[in-house]
């Protein structure tokens, strides 16, 4: 019978919060004898680095103090732990309580003024830039990790092709034209600009970025956050979105880069509990909008043939990686 590594079950304990005596039993209940586990553990007094274990979870439990009070202030605010929706909403407002507190919202009547609302279809895709050619993420269906690995599923395409297939209204999530994409396909997709206008809550001098989303029913984006603020528009079909806030971060299994575990799994909305975390869930449909805080874990599925458009061009600065140390390690 192989022997317990003592080390990695002393360090285990020591990053979890144990004392002496967790310690002791998580060394005897490995099969380590109570006089071998009284001496590893009576030893860690002169261990340097058992000293900053200790230091840094007394330091996660103080961060889990404080989200736990961001998560009684959200769930003791007047309606509860909910979405909030704007109707035309001012600037000031908007930037105040919603982008500058981090708090998300569903939006409605900012972009009535815009002609892809009554022009966007697969027809007038097709028209304008059918013949040209550009790059979308397939084959996802056979990746459970497509998300992640989004660089091996770019594929070039003539538009008018893709635009044939979704012509058959079949669910997929096995190809989708996505804002990864967009780099390559501004120029393809240039003349579906002139169909759009600015955005009161937006830079109006960079009214011409976004990015362009069209896919199936059936499409899905698993639960991640973004490294930036994000306005998500609906122009043509419904989309669920789902949203948990930073707080709950212990519980959205958070293990790769800005991915979570959950993957594509329907947390179900409400405050969750110890394992699932709290979710906020709504549709938005053609005209409507989503703003999606830095931070916040979302989960985007597709109800119809969807054609979409994000936007990070606010305000405000809205890079936020340059202090992102843990890239590539979680």
């Amino acid at each position: 019978m192989a022997q317990p590594d003592k080390r990695m079950l002393l360090a285990e304990g020591l990053a979890a919060g144990d004392d002496d005596a967790l310690l002791h039993a998580r060394l005897v209940e490995a099969g380590v004898s109570a006089a071998a586990a009284k001496y590893e553990v009576d030893r860690l007094v002169k261990d340097p680095m058992a000293a900053m274990l200790r230091q840094q979870a007394t330091r996660m439990a103080k961060q889990d103090w404080l989200f736990a009070n961001q998560q009684r202030l959200a769930f003791e605010a007047e309606g509860g732990f909910a979405l909030d929706m704007l109707d035309k909403p001012d600037a000031e407002l908007f930037y105040r309580h919603y982008y500058e507190a981090n708090r998300p919202a569903k939006l409605i009547g900012i972009i009535d003024h815009w002609p892809a609302l009554t022009r966007w279809s697969l027809d007038h895709f097709d028209a304008v830039a059918g013949n040209n050619v550009v790059e979308a993420q397939v084959e996802r269906e056979r990746d459970p990790d497509y998300e992640l690995d989004k660089d091996g599923h770019r594929r070039l395409v003539r538009f008018g092709e893709l635009i044939d297939w979704l012509r058959k209204d079949e669910a997929s999530n096995d190809i989708y034209l996505t804002a990864y994409n967009s780099g390559n396909n501004a120029a393809a997709l240039a003349p579906l600009w002139d169909d759009m206008a600015p955005i009161g809550l937006l830079d109006d001098r960079r009214a011409r970025d976004g990015f362009f989303w069209l896919g199936p029913r059936g499409t899905l984006t698993p639960w991640h956050h973004d490294l930036t603020n994000n306005l998500l528009v609906q122009v043509i079909g419904r989309k669920r979105v789902r949203m948990a806030p930073p707080w709950a971060f212990a519980r959205m299994r958070n293990s790769r880069h800005c991915f979570s575990d959950w993957g594509n799994e329907a947390l179900p909305a409400g405050e969750g509990d110890g394992s699932a975390p709290p979710v906020l869930e709504t549709i938005i449909g053609p005209g409507e909008a989503i703003f999606l805080p830095v931070g916040w874990w979302h989960q985007v599925e597709a109800l119809d043939l969807s054609a979409s458009m994000s936007f990070t061009s606010f305000r405000r600065p809205n890079a936020h990686v340059e202090d992102y140390r843990s890239w590539g390690a979680i």
